[in-house]
C-alpha cells in the first residue's frame, strides 16, 4: 500500500512541478486575478457583484465569498477542463510515458496520479482567485474582512467542481472516441447541462431528490439556500447594475443544512468513479495500444461519418486543383488540405446547406457558426504542432506571411461551411450583409490569432463556445453580442467594434509570428 501511494505521489509531484514551470500558469492566474477585478465593481460605479431581490448586497466577506466562489465554480468547470485535459497526450508526445510504461506503475496509479494532479492544480488556481478576492473585498469592501467566513463559501460551492472536471478530464482523455475534438466539444455541452439541471427542479419547485448528490456545479445548492433563508431565488451574480433606491440588503452566506450534507459530500467524492471507469480504456503508453486505440478512434463515430466525404475531397481535390505560388494560391491549397485531412467538413457544409434551404436562416446561423468554429480551430496551429512548419517555411514568402496565410485558408474553408446559411440569410435581410461579413472575419480573426499565439486549437474553442453560448442565451437582447447580425439587432457601432477586434487580432498575431522568428527561426 506505501509502495502503491509512493508511486501515485511521484506522479502527481512531477505532474504539479511540471504545470507550475510553464509560463502559461503564471498567465492564467493573473488572468484570474485581472477576474476579480472586473466582477467586483466599485458601487459608486452603479454596478454591483450581487443583487438580491433588486437590492445590492452589502459588500461584506459572505456576499463577496458566495459571489466569487460562483465564479470560480464556473471558471473551473468551463475553462479548468481546457487547461488540465491534454496531461496523459503531453506524456505521450514527450515520450515520458514510454518511461513511465516501463516501471511497474500499474494504469490505474498513474490514472489516480493524473487526477490529483488536476485537482491540485485547479485548486491551486481557485485558492489565488479566492485571495485576490479577499484583497478586493479590502479594497471595495463595507464591512471587515472576516477569512473563516468567506472560505466557508468556497468549500461549500467550489470542491465538487473541481473533483469533477479533474476526474472527468482523465475519463475523456482515456477513453479514445472522447480523447479529440469531439470531447472538447461534448464535455462543452455537458457542463452547460450540468450547469443548471439542478437549480431548474429547484426552480420549478420540485424537490431534486437524487440529482442533488450530482450537484456538482453547487447552484442547486445555491438556490436551495435562498430558498429556504430568503424565500427567494431572484439573485444575480456578475457585474450588475442596480437600484440605488431600493437600499442595501445584508447576506448572511451559505449554510450547510442536515438536507444538503450527503449531498454535498457525494457530489465531492463521486468522481472518483470516473477514474475508475477510465482504467479499461487506458493504453498505458503501450506502443501497440496506442496505435490501436488511434485506429479503432478512427472507426468510430466521427471518423467513419468522416469516411463517408473521402470521395467528395478526392472530386473536390480534383475539380479544384491546389494553387500557385501566390498566397491566395497557398491559402487555397491549405484549405484544400484541411478539406483532404477532415472530409467532415464537406459533410457539415451539405447538412447546412439543406437546413438553410428548409429552416429560417436566423435559426441555422448559430448552428453555422458553431460548426465553422470548430471544424477551422486547427488550421492556424495544425503545421506546427505536426512538426512541419519548418517545411512549410522553405516555401517562397510563407515565412514572413504565415499570419495572412493561415487567415485566408481559415476563411475559405470557413465560407465553405457557412456559404448557404449566410446567402439565405443576405437574402432574407439584405441589410445584413456587411454584419455577416464582419461576423465571418471576427471568427476567422480570432481563430487565427489564438492558433497561431497559443499552438493549440483547444484555446479558440473553450473562449469561442462561451462566447456563443452567451450570444445564443441573450437571443439577441443585447446589440453588442449580435457579432454576426443573425439576430438583426446590430448596429453600425457594433459593426465597426467587431471590425476593430478583427484587425486588433490579426495584428497581435503578426506581433507574435515576428517576434517567434526572431527568437526561433
Amino acid at each position: 500500500m506505501n509502495e502503491r501511494l509512493q508511486r501515485i505521489g511521484a506522479i502527481v509531484t512531477a505532474d504539479v512541478r511540471i504545470r507550475f514551470r510553464r509560463a502559461s500558469t503564471l498567465v492564467i492566474f493573473l488572468l484570474l486575478s485581472g477576474l476579480a477585478y472586473v466582477w467586483i465593481p466599485d458601487p459608486a460605479s452603479g454596478s454591483t457583484l450581487i443583487v438580491i431581490a433588486g437590492r445590492r448586497a452589502l459588500y461584506n466577506s459572505a456576499a463577496i465569498g458566495v459571489g466569487t466562489a460562483s465564479l470560480a465554480t464556473i471558471f473551473v468547470g468551463l475553462t479548468g477542463f481546457y487547461v488540465v485535459s491534454n496531461a496523459i497526450r503531453k506524456d505521450v508526445t514527450s515520450r515520458c510515458g514510454s518511461v513511465i510504461a516501463s516501471t511497474t506503475m500499474r494504469g490505474s496509479e498513474y490514472l489516480f496520479g493524473k487526477f490529483a494532479g488536476n485537482a491540485i492544480f485547479l485548486a491551486t488556481f481557485t485558492c489565488g482567485f479566492m485571495l485576490t478576492s479577499m484583497a478586493m473585498l479590502l479594497i471595495r469592501g463595507e464591512a471587515p474582512l472576516q477569512p473563516l467566513i468567506f472560505m466557508w463559501q468556497y468549500v461549500l460551492l467550489v470542491p465538487p467542481s473541481i473533483m469533477f472536471v479533474s476526474a472527468l478530464a482523465v475519463f475523456f482523455e482515456s477513453v479514445p472516441l472522447l480523447s479529440g475534438k469531439f470531447g472538447d466539444v461534448a464535455y462543452f455541452f455537458l457542463w452547460a447541462m450540468s450547469l443548471a439541471s439542478v437549480a431548474a427542479l429547484i426552480e420549478k419547485g420540485r424537490d431534486p431528490g437524487l440529482a442533488a448528490y450530482f450537484d456538482f456545479t453547487g447552484f442547486g445548492f445555491l438556490l436551495d439556500s435562498m430558498h429556504s433563508s430568503l424565500h427567494t431565488s431572484n439573485m444575480s451574480i456578475g457585474h450588475t447594475t442596480f437600484d440605488k433606491s431600493k437600499g442595501v440588503f445584508i447576506y448572511q452566506g451559505l449554510d450547510l443544512t442536515r438536507r444538503w450534507l450527503m449531498p454535498r459530500v457525494v457530489a465531492t467524492v463521486a468522481p472518483v468513479l470516473l477514474v475508475i471507469a477510465a482504467v479499461p480504456f487506458f493504453h498505458r503508453f503501450d506502443p501497440a495500444r496506442v496505435k490501436r486505440t488511434g485506429e479503432r478512434g478512427g472507426r468510430k463515430w466521427l471518423s467513419r461519418i468522416s469516411s463517408l466525404g473521402k470521395p467528395l475531397a478526392r472530386l473536390a481535390w480534383r475539380l479544384a486543383p491546389p494553387g500557385g505560388s501566390s498566397l491566395a494560391g497557398a491559402a487555397w491549397t491549405d484549405a484544400l488540405l484541411a478539406i483532404a485531412v477532415s472530409p467532415l467538413i464537406i459533410l457539415v457544409a451539405a447538412a447546412l446547406a439543406i437546413a438553410a434551404l428548409l429552416a429560417p436562416p436566423s435559426g441555422v446561423m448559430p448552428i453555422a457558426m458553431l460548426a465553422a468554429a470548430v471544424l477551422i480551430a486547427d488550421i492556424a496551429c495544425r503545421d506546427k504542432r505536426s512538426g512541419t512548419l519548418g517545411f512549410i517555411f522553405t516555401a517562397p514568402r510563407l515565412r514572413s506571411r504565415l499570419v495572412w496565410w493561415k487567415f485566408a485558408s481559415s476563411a475559405i474553408t470557413a465560407m465553405l461551411i457557412l456559404f448557404v446559411p449566410c446567402v439565405r440569410l443576405v437574402a432574407a435581410r439584405p441589410s445584413s450583409l456587411p454584419y455577416v461579413a464582419i461576423g465571418v472575419a471576427f471568427l476567422v480573426a480570432f481563430a487565427t490569432m489564438l492558433g497561431i499565439v497559443s499552438a493549440n486549437p483547444k484555446t479558440f474553442l473553450v473562449l469561442f463556445l462561451t462566447f456563443w453560448y452567451i450570444v445564443v442565451n441573450d437571443s439577441g437582447h443585447i446589440a453588442a453580442l449580435d457579432f454576426a447580425g443573425w439576430y438583426g439587432r446590430a448596429t453600425p457601432a457594433v459593426l465597426f467594434g467587431y471590425a476593430a477586434l478583427s484587425i486588433a487580432a490579426l495584428t497581435a498575431a503578426e506581433v507574435f509570428h515576428r517576434a517567434d522568428l526572431l527568437r526561433n527561426w
